[in-house]
């Protein structure tokens, strides 16, 4: 009997280790389920929602927002019936509507991502809160909002306005509509179209594809240089490793002669004048940069020494006539006396520059 009842509490114990396990299983894979937003899932939790959609054929000259072919599919919403904002600013115009609206880009992110894939088109940002709007365009849509909804890389885009708004509201305060699927090459066009007819807050420039009119803030140009500032030196440069030819170097030259210069005729006032000395009186060179500059535009010096035997017999080459006396603890001028001279210093030392 005690062999029984062992028997009987260690099988009683793995069976309800292995109904945890397959009850935990079956729990997770629901909630991934119901979290892809599948149809089939949430329609016996959730009411229905017409959405238009509209597959892209061909456009019509005078109107590029009258598609041929018109579809339209059934999408589930936990919203009422109450036209959207984003339908709001359609209904002013009969022959647009949105191609697709996700009402909450942080829970339909999986429908966003999959149902854009390699579709070019127009689309756009809702702040539920504020009802600011911003428009963009892209080749690949999907590709487009795998960025978007990848913190690091909107936080790295701290400069746009859209980006800031998705880490103070957070994605869920967000709607994502999809304006229009069109051609790649049209997409300048249907952006600016879009731009002008729907004025989104957001959008920084207010012409599609272009800078034009648009200009940094002193405090703005001073942060870029900061950041910049010792980043793109040594190895980063673009020009490293990069040689440029003695006849280009003279074209170069010639480019910046005379009045094409920027300092022509310019002179520099007492106070730039003081500036640049006071910022050459701390400049110090390495010894590395000393000797180059020396090799450049120093003399060349050789010091031979008087031998019994051999006659005259090489000792030092120097790049400069200091670095000479300094070898030989005599000034300078000496070194240039001898070697112009031809004199043999102390009756020991011949200076040369061959």
């Amino acid at each position: 009997m005690e062999a029984l009842v062992e028997l009987h509490n260690n099988i009683m114990f793995y069976l309800v280790i292995i109904l945890f396990g397959v009850g935990w299983i079956l729990l997770t894979i629901i909630r991934n389920y119901i979290n892809s937003r599948s149809p089939i899932s949430n329609k016996y939790l959730n009411h229905g929602k017409n959405v238009p959609i509209k597959k892209c054929s061909k456009f019509n000259e005078t109107s590029p927002l009258n598609y041929k072919v018109f579809n339209t599919i059934r999408a589930y919403s936990t919203l009422s019936n109450k036209p959207s904002d984003d339908e709001n600013y359609f209904n002013k115009d009969n022959n647009s509507s949105p191609v697709k609206v996700y009402e909450d880009a942080y829970h339909m992110k999986k429908a966003i991502l999959k149902e854009n894939i390699g579709k070019s088109g127009i689309y756009m940002w809702t702040n539920k809160l504020t009802g600011d709007i911003y428009i963009g365009q892209s080749a690949d849509i999907s590709k487009r909002f795998k960025n978007y909804f990848n913190l690091s890389y909107i936080k790295s885009k701290n400069g746009f306005i859209i980006s800031r708004a998705l880490i103070k509201y957070g994605y869920s305060n967000f709607s994502v509509t999809v304006l229009e699927y069109c051609n790649k090459f049209d997409l300048l066009v249907r952006e600016q179209y879009y731009f002008d007819i729907l004025s989104p807050q957001y959008n920084i420039l207010k012409i599609a594809g272009s800078s034009e009119g648009f200009k940094h803030s002193e405090e703005t140009k001073a942060k870029i240089s900061k950041a910049l500032k010792g980043v793109y030196i040594g190895e980063k440069s673009a020009l490293f490793g990069h040689l440029i030819a003695e006849e280009t170097k003279k074209q170069m030259s010639l480019k910046k002669a005379g009045e094409s210069n920027p300092l022509y005729g310019k002179t520099h006032n007492e106070n730039t004048k003081e500036l640049m000395r006071q910022r050459a009186l701390g400049r110090k060179h390495s010894d590395e940069t000393k000797i180059k500059m020396n090799t450049k535009h120093g003399n060349p010096v050789n010091i031979y020494e008087k031998c019994s035997l051999e006659g005259f017999k090489l000792i030092g080459s120097f790049v400069s006539a200091r670095r000479a006396a300094k070898f030989l603890e005599i000034s300078g001028s000496t070194v240039i006396r001898y070697m112009n001279s031809g004199e043999i210093f102390k009756d020991r030392y011949k200076f040369s520059s061959k």
